[in-house]
């Protein structure tokens, strides 16, 4: 009975700090752009681990925009409903976001400026796209 209980706690352990490695692999890091820094050049201890900020759109692993507005995933098509300092954004190239590999169909709205008041404060976003409309790339 107590090597049942014993073995039945390690498996627990066990299989918590797998979940966890597995969340941190595909969530946090970005395992082929880390891979490929260990395989090229000799990378500078701050570019070991490349990491994603969910919030952030990439393209060849660069920020290219910031989604601001809320986002609707369906069925393979994703809408950011706002994306702002999207000066660097290249739509006929694809795009990063959360893991997904995503192709710009089409931008409902382009705004040069527009401000905003969130929590009594003021700011102002550039580059703002609206409805951005992309469909996800397998």
């Amino acid at each position: 009975m107590e090597i049942t209980v014993k073995i039945l706690i390690t498996l627990i352990v066990l299989l918590i700090s797998a979940k966890a490695l597995h969340w941190t692999w595909t969530s946090q890091i970005d395992p082929m752009a880390t891979f490929q820094k260990f395989v090229g050049k000799k990378p500078k201890i701050a570019d070991v681990v490349v990491t994603r900020d969910q919030n952030k759109l990439y393209q060849d692993g660069n920020t290219v925009a910031d989604v601001t507005g809320p986002v609707e995933i369906n069925n393979g098509t994703i809408i950011l409903k706002q994306i702002a300092n999207a000066s660097a954004l290249d739509r006929e190239n694809p795009i990063e976001y959360r893991r997904m590999k995503l192709k710009v169909v089409r931008v409902g709205h382009i705004i040069g400026m527009k401000s905003v008041i969130s929590n009594g404060r003021p700011s102002v976003l550039q580059n703002v796209m609206e409805d951005v409309v992309c469909e996800e790339i397998k």
